[in-house]
């Protein structure tokens, strides 16, 4: 089975649809500003798919676009400036960040009210703050497709900041039976080999042979990467045949993530009228 992200999405833009139509006769909008720096593929893609699906929503949109040169105070300035301005009402920085910034430190600079990608945040999450999108979204597809984590052997391939961590957070304090894997992990094959269900999430063509996965598996792939210009995930092609289900890149995890974002847009607008 195909584990298809658009239902899902679908889903939550009917639930936008009406929250923005009750902000819109209130004379407020919803305004997201997206931060991008440098020129990396699966970036470009995510801030296109964020403003295509905002503006249609009728959320509004900016995206600040900078080479991979600039230096980290003017980024900091600009943020500080978004958290102003009053008629914005979330604010996310694209990552990865070039390899030569301080991702932690930039972010910390976004006001927690504006924080929408909830990639702030510590091992709890504290009151008026918001979920990582990316793990919302895994979560969500899991869900809507009735798959059940608990009694089931977890491997999640990647420990980032935007899916990695914080899924590790949200599924060990649910108790999950989970292995966490990094670049560090020696051995990768024979912990994949003994997965109910692996999470991928590490932006590497191809990295999930079929050799790795056993019958039946069920694979979550969140990775996105560019290979001969077209978006792939981490799950190498010859693995679908094998598993009981799989979500596709693009079409799986991507579209419910970009609709968690804007839903906390939304949210974070009508809080922002109180």
């Amino acid at each position: 089975m195909i584990l298809y992200g658009k239902p899902v999405a679908q889903a939550i833009e009917e639930e936008l649809k009406q929250k923005i139509k009750v902000l819109k006769a209130k004379n407020i909008l919803p305004f997201l500003a997206v931060i991008l720096v440098g020129d990396d593929p699966a970036s470009v893609l995510y801030t296109q798919m964020k403003q295509k699906k905002a503006e249609s929503l009728g959320i509004g949109y900016r995206l600040y676009k900078f080479p991979d040169d600039i230096a980290e105070e003017n980024i900091i300035t600009i943020i500080n400036d978004l958290n102003l301005n009053k008629n914005v009402s979330g604010i996310i920085v694209q990552l990865p960040l070039p390899e030569n910034f301080d991702t932690a430190k930039i972010l910390a600079n976004i006001d927690p009210k504006k924080d929408v990608d909830g990639l702030n945040c510590g091992p709890a999450l504290p009151a008026g703050r918001y979920a990582p999108t990316t793990a919302g979204a895994i979560l969500e597809l899991l869900d809507f497709h009735k798959i059940d984590l608990a009694q089931k052997k977890v491997v999640l391939v990647g420990h980032g900041k935007l899916v990695g961590q914080p899924l590790e957070k949200i599924l060990s304090e649910k108790n999950i039976d989970l292995i966490v894997c990094d670049s560090k992990t020696a051995d990768l094959n024979s912990i994949t080999k003994t997965a109910d269900i692996i999470i991928s999430g590490v932006g590497k063509p191809g990295l999930i042979k079929a050799d790795m996965v056993k019958s039946g598996a069920i694979i979550i792939d969140a990775g996105t990467a560019e290979s001969s210009g077209q978006t792939v995930g981490d799950i190498d092609p010859e693995v679908y045949t094998k598993v009981a289900s799989y979500s596709p890149v693009p079409g799986g995890v991507g579209p419910i993530t970009v609709m968690k974002l804007l839903k906390n847009v939304v949210e974070a607008a009508e809080k922002n009228q109180l």
